[in-house]
């Protein structure tokens, strides 16, 4: 790596100021005591719900873009090595979420109905309490442990040799440096852990969507339930990713490393998994149709047929499907930034959406949207950007070690 990049890519992390931080932070304890101010009040149904909302869907896009970084890896795509650390960051979140979980299973009584009602045998045997919490904290737990050393072999990947230069966490992780040997078992270990981060994803995001969305219902069922859930995070973590990134390019001055080439191919990305996305929707509903499972039908029915929820459902569908996949056909809205930070919102939104449709109506019968549901979702979206900026201003936004990383643009490829 040329010396002169590497220390630019460093000296850009001054560039956080550490007011975006501070405010961050303020936004995410305006939440969370608006969160313990509800849930102590007479009526903490409201508070419960979207706080569990927001919980499936800022975890599910933290871990999302450590597995975009891990498919990278993988398949030693060399098209968004620069993009890469972005999407490390978007993980920084995940220890504040394993928290988030334990105050789930907390409050349990208001939001899991299992809790305090028995299901027909054999479900009583899965939705016991005790194996819920088990394997849902334990699956997540190693995730995060997984997750935790992933990170730890791809920035040290980078910041290996410049440890003199640096100070605090990035300090610690770049002592010790034994030369270019570690650099290339540093690789090894990062294609070994790659495939078991996946794994474990997998098993962890799909408990959380039986446990915390599917079983919310008693007579709902879907095997496909749990990859709908964990590739609409995915679907999430990358118009995140294009956010994050046309933002960070901006103001870090990232201009030469993140290219016009970069934002085509993750708009086209986006397109081709929110095409995923809806037919994930549509094959849960074929089995209801060909096996004849009329119990099956109030799920959807009440989502896609009854109001309120009818109009969200439309909505969804809009947002994260029907919108997206026409508006990126163009190339031009692939590479003008406006217009595809705006497309990845729409998508966002509608992502969120979605959670909020599959949640609400298991637990109640109408929409409650007030100024509690949005102090207490502004405090998730200020913990995950504090989160973020955190891990952006200790570590290089670039991944100049990563021997995939071919420096400053040329061309615009």
């Amino acid at each position: 790596m040329d010396d002169k990049i590497r220390d630019d890519i460093l000296a850009k992390r001054s560039l956080i100021p550490s007011w975006s931080v501070y405010l961050f932070l303020i936004i995410a304890v305006i939440g969370f005591g608006t969160f313990v101010y509800k849930i102590t009040g007479s009526n903490p149904e409201n508070a419960w719900e979207i706080f569990l909302i927001n919980f499936l869907f800022w975890t599910g896009i933290a871990q999302a873009g450590i597995i975009f970084s891990c498919i990278l890896r993988i398949t030693n795509a060399r098209w968004a090595r620069p993009l890469l650390r972005i999407a490390e960051g978007l993980g920084a979140f995940l220890p504040i979420s394993f928290i988030l979980l334990l105050i789930i299973f907390a409050g349990r009584d208001y939001i899991l109905p299992y809790a305090t009602e028995h299901y027909h045998h054999p479900k009583d045997v899965w939705l016991n309490m005790t194996f819920v919490v088990s394997r849902n904290v334990i699956s997540f737990l190693i995730l995060l442990i997984l997750s935790a050393f992933y990170l730890y072999y791809s920035l040290r990947q980078d910041l290996g040799g410049v440890g003199d230069k640096l100070g605090g966490f990035a300090g610690w992780i770049a002592s010790g440096w034994s030369g270019e040997d570690e650099r290339k078992a540093i690789w090894k270990k990062l294609g070994q852990f790659a495939p078991a981060v996946i794994i474990f994803y997998a098993i962890a995001f799909s408990f959380f969507a039986w446990d915390l969305i599917m079983s919310l219902d008693p007579h709902w069922f879907s095997t496909l339930f749990g990859p709908y859930y964990f590739m609409g995070s995915f679907l999430g973590a990358l118009g995140t990713i294009i956010i994050l990134s046309i933002m960070l390019r901006r103001r870090l001055g990232l201009e030469e490393y993140l290219v016009d080439t970069h934002y085509h191919d993750m708009g086209k990305l986006l397109q081709g998994f929110s095409l995923f996305w809806v037919y994930m929707f549509f094959s849960q509903l074929l089995p209801i149709w060909y096996a004849n499972m009329p119990e099956e039908t109030a799920f959807v029915i009440k989502r896609v047929q009854e109001e309120p929820f009818q109009s969200l459902a439309w909505a969804v569908l809009t947002c994260v499907f029907i919108f997206p996949f026409l508006a990126l056909i163009p190339r031009t809205n692939k590479i003008v930034k406006p217009i595809v930070v705006f497309i990845a919102g729409v998508s966002l939104t509608g992502l969120w959406i979605d959670k909020f449709v599959l949640v609400v109506p298991s637990l109640s019968d109408k929409i409650n949207i007030g100024i509690t549901q949005i102090l207490i979702t502004l405090g998730f979206l200020g913990a995950f950007v504090m989160m973020f900026l955190l891990f952006i201003r200790a570590f290089p936004s670039i991944p100049m070690g990563d021997p995939f990383f071919g420096g400053k643009a040329k061309g615009g490829h």
